[in-house]
């Protein structure tokens, strides 16, 4: 239970407490601390005097990563297994993967380790950032597992880390910067039955092996440096392109490796 591993007390402040607080930090992040430790109603154990602003800094400074993590990592795995027969499509559950940035403090350490965004005229922005990839639940934006690093690292690497995470039977959507053969052939490889859908580039070039200009089949050849970098990657992979209208009316085209026609 959590209360195991956070059986300690933070100062005067116990664990449980600041866990709680980190939480809420989160869900109101435009609030200052002081002003939602009072909306808490964060108190010591059996007194009736409110935590110091100075003691809920050290206690969470002292709670560290490793609780929060612990925590993330259950609730997610709970809320992942409720959730995986409820949204489902042809017998596959939803997925999407997509990266963002989140600034974080500005400190020395914090700079150092993340780094922060960089600018032509030479400045650097005012805050470090954190770049992250998370895998979420489609439609109900759960996120199931997440990755961060480094804001100078590109997603990709932060996705391939997440691969392993992806369950079998899923459909999983990408944002089309993730358009990479290591990406999507990683995901399909083996007898998993997982699958991808992703918009194409606008540059990205295949040919039409068989179908309509409307739903084909086609291949796409994986680049010499892809190759280099993964060398199990076959020279061609082949995935089926669709093209769709959005609620704008633009004409898109969705490569998805659901090949069967019949089926999807």
């Amino acid at each position: 239970m959590l209360s195991d591993h956070l059986s300690f007390l933070l100062d005067a402040v116990p664990a449980v407490q600041v866990v709680w607080l980190v939480i809420a930090l989160a869900s109101y992040r435009r609030r200052s601390i002081s002003e939602v430790v009072d909306s808490l109603d964060l108190v010591l154990p059996n007194e009736a005097t409110f935590v110091s602003k100075s003691a809920v800094t050290q206690a969470r400074q002292r709670l560290g990563d490793a609780p929060m993590v612990w925590l993330f990592e259950r609730t997610a795995r709970a809320w992942r297994q409720h959730d995986a027969g409820r949204h489902v499509f042809k017998r596959l559950s939803l997925r999407a993967m997509d990266g963002t940035t989140l600034r974080t403090p500005d400190s020395a350490e914090n700079r150092e380790h993340f780094g922060a965004q960089g600018y032509a005229s030479g400045k650097v922005a005012s805050y470090p950032r954190v770049r992250a990839v998370a895998l979420t639940s489609v439609p109900a934006h759960l996120v199931s597992n997440i990755a961060f690093g480094r804001y100078d690292t590109n997603e990709m690497l932060y996705a391939k880390q997440l691969l392993a995470q992806i369950p079998d039977h899923p459909l999983t959507v990408f944002d089309k910067g993730f358009l990479s053969a290591e990406i999507l052939c990683g995901l399909t490889a083996g007898m998993r039955n997982r699958h991808s859908l992703i918009p194409a580039k606008a540059n990205t070039r295949w040919e039409v092996v068989s179908g309509k200009p409307e739903d084909a089949l086609v291949r796409m050849r994986a680049s010499p440096q892809a190759r280099q970098k993964c060398p199990e990657l076959p020279e061609w992979w082949m995935a089926r392109a669709i093209r769709v209208a959005d609620a704008g009316s633009r004409e898109r085209v969705l490569l998805t490796s659901l090949t069967d026609r019949r089926r999807f």
